[in-house]
């Protein structure tokens, strides 16, 4: 597998992580609106309430852990992407880009 192949994949792990970050995100806000709405009833034991907490607390705890794991991949996309960028930059001839755009002008006018 080569080095582009590998970072595309560790991309789309990243993106992956990015999605279930917002579904556990979402969990959580229902969760605690659902506790704020039995709080407010008269009807709702409090060993409901300590459950429902718990929840929280859970989701919260996963959360966490996987905006650490984010942190620490994405770090390595990055200077991945900055390394890529410096190679490009340094192998790239201005005068063919500029050519390569005056052509392309010049055929669709």
């Amino acid at each position: 597998m080569g080095y582009d192949n590998l970072i595309r994949s560790h991309y789309e792990d990243l993106n992956n992580m990015s999605t279930m970050l917002r579904n556990y995100i979402e969990i959580y806000r229902l969760l605690i609106s659902s506790t704020v709405d039995l709080h407010s009833t008269s009807v709702i034991k409090k060993s409901e309430i300590k459950h429902a907490l718990e929840r929280i607390d859970d989701v919260g705890e996963l959360i966490d852990d996987l905006l650490k794991t984010i942190k620490k991949c994405e770090g390595s996309y990055v200077k991945y992407c900055s390394l890529k960028n410096e190679v490009i930059s340094a192998n790239t001839q201005k005068d063919s880009i500029l050519t390569e755009i005056h052509d392309d002008i010049d055929y669709h006018n």
